[in-house]
């Protein structure tokens, strides 16, 4: 093995005069089969926001049961499975134990499906298969092509904040999924409760209380998507209620204001012409709605999906500097600063 040569970079660092580009050297992948725990989508040094496929829909209980199949999903991707059923916003790296997967959203085409459907049947619910040959995972940024519907996923982040950008076909059934129902090291009643309010034909805020990893823990939101979606509609999946008040009698699930409940998946429509793309921000905040609504703001204004990800791309850039290895081995390379990556989202 030949010798490195390690050098500390000292004080801070110009982005433009940084002479190596050290993000072509990290590989997110690395560690996303078997039990590896790490999750190969966008997020930024540090950041609240870890933008990420899941790969299946394993529960912690089977029959009555514990399923140890759950503990492989400890990042909710695992490299060797065949499809995607959406991209969630939090996840852990490398831990043995795991929690998270918020706010999961999946783009979909035709007839609405709010089930995931089933691994060997992708196209009984919103999931679809996808193939490695047309995925890329770099450093903030993640990308796969969603071969059910032909819809190309895109994602980035800032700190506390999820640019999504989904290429459609031509559709008059486009479909966004937002399920609260789905989480990782999931079980029936993990969700203590779940809100969501319609602010306009745009924008969307809500939170969710969770048992999990800890107890009563709230992570809040706001969704602001690119174009007005035509119409909205939510469906609750939890237990029967004896008594739901006045407002129970009345159907209020289609073009909602707002909902709440346990167990809730609400959708979007849109119609589609080929090759447009429909964005959404998607922000977190743990005080509140309007803090959520804050950091949209001031951490992403405007629609440049591009300047967002250069942006976090260039943040990796001066985090990676901060130790410069020279080898002729470029495996050594990779080995070094994807596991210098690895330290800097935990």
């Amino acid at each position: 093995m030949k010798k490195l040569l390690l050098l500390l970079a000292l004080g801070s660092i110009a982005i433009d005069g940084l002479a190596q580009n050290l993000i072509q050297y990290v590989k997110p992948i690395i560690g996303t089969q078997r039990m590896g725990h790490v999750y190969p989508g966008a997020t930024v040094p540090y950041g609240m926001v870890q933008l990420s496929p899941e790969t299946d829909t394993i529960s912690y209980e089977q029959n009555g049961r514990y399923n140890p199949d759950v503990y492989k999903y400890c990042a909710g991707y695992q490299y060797d499975d065949k499809t995607i059923v959406g991209f969630s916003h939090t996840h852990f790296s490398g831990t043995g134990h795991s929690d998270l997967g918020d706010f999961l959203i999946m783009p979909s085409v035709g007839k609405l499906k709010l089930n995931p459907g089933t691994a060997d049947k992708p196209g009984s619910g919103y999931r679809s298969s996808f193939s490695h040959a047309n995925e890329v995972s770099e450093p903030d940024y993640y990308k796969v092509k969603l071969d059910g519907p032909g819809i190309i996923a895109e994602m980035t982040t800032t700190t506390r904040v999820g640019f999504h950008q989904y290429t459609f076909p031509a559709s008059d059934q486009a479909h966004i999924i937002l399920d609260l129902m789905a989480g990782i090291y999931n079980y029936p009643d993990k969700n203590v409760w779940t809100y969501l309010r319609f602010v306009n034909d745009t924008l969307v805020t809500g939170y969710r209380i969770t048992s999990g990893w800890a107890r009563t823990r709230t992570l809040y939101f706001a969704m602001v998507f690119n174009k007005p979606a035509l119409h909205h509609g939510y469906k609750n999946f939890s237990k029967p209620e004896p008594y739901r008040g006045f407002w129970g009698q009345f159907n209020n699930t289609p073009d909602f204001e707002e909902a709440a409940g346990r167990q809730l998946r609400a959708w979007f429509d849109f119609k589609t012409a080929a090759g447009e793309k429909i964005k959404i921000k998607f922000a977190l905040s743990p005080v509140s709605m309007a803090g959520a609504l804050n950091n949209l703001h001031a951490e992403a204004p405007g629609w440049d999906f591009d300047k967002i990800k250069n942006a976090g791309q260039q943040q990796w850039e001066k985090e990676l500097h901060k130790i410069v290895i020279k080898s002729d081995n470029n495996d050594e390379l990779v080995d070094f600063y994807t596991s210098m990556y690895h330290a800097m989202i935990n």
